[in-house]
């Protein structure tokens, strides 16, 4: 007889500066809710939590990334999608590996992305990571800039 139980991955990153423990606990308990309602009480949760900035805290989302591809999870749930990676136009990217491996996605906030909403939205949304990427770009030269107009600066003072 083959187990027809549910099991469900729930990402959860908290940042550093944040109360770790209140916010987890806010997030998990939101997100094994929505599993049991749209899956039943009788699922197998999954945790995946991720704590602080950057790419050295994204180990446990690596995991599930890894689970997701080895077919491990039926469904993914997270508090709010961008969550999901530390930039947007990167949590577009893991939402869409998530659905080219026929897992479901489901936020909290913004409710489940299917294929077809991913379609329409994620048009919108890929314009939106792509000026979020120039103005980052942008921001970065300035910031290069800057810094050699202070080195200059400091040594035409020297001299």
């Amino acid at each position: 007889m083959k187990n027809n139980r549910k099991v469900i991955g729930l990402y959860t990153r908290v940042s550093t500066g944040q109360k770790v423990q209140v916010v987890l606990g806010i997030q998990q308990k939101l997100s094994i809710q929505a599993a049991q309602e749209l899956f039943g009480q009788d699922v197998h949760i999954k945790f995946y939590v991720d704590e602080g900035f950057g790419p050295k805290c994204n180990t446990e989302r690596n995991q599930m990334l890894e689970d997701v591809k080895l077919c491990k999870l039926d469904a993914v749930i997270t508090y709010c999608a961008s969550r999901i990676s530390n930039t947007f136009s990167h949590a577009l990217k893991v939402v869409k590996e998530i659905h080219y491996s026929n897992v479901r996605f489901i936020s909290i906030i913004e409710g489940e992305y299917t294929p077809l909403q991913l379609n329409r939205e994620f048009e919108i949304l890929e314009v939106l990571a792509q000026l979020e990427r120039k103005d980052h770009a942008e921001r970065i030269k300035k910031g290069i800039a800057f810094k050699k107009q202070l080195k200059k600066e400091g040594a035409k003072n020297e001299a």
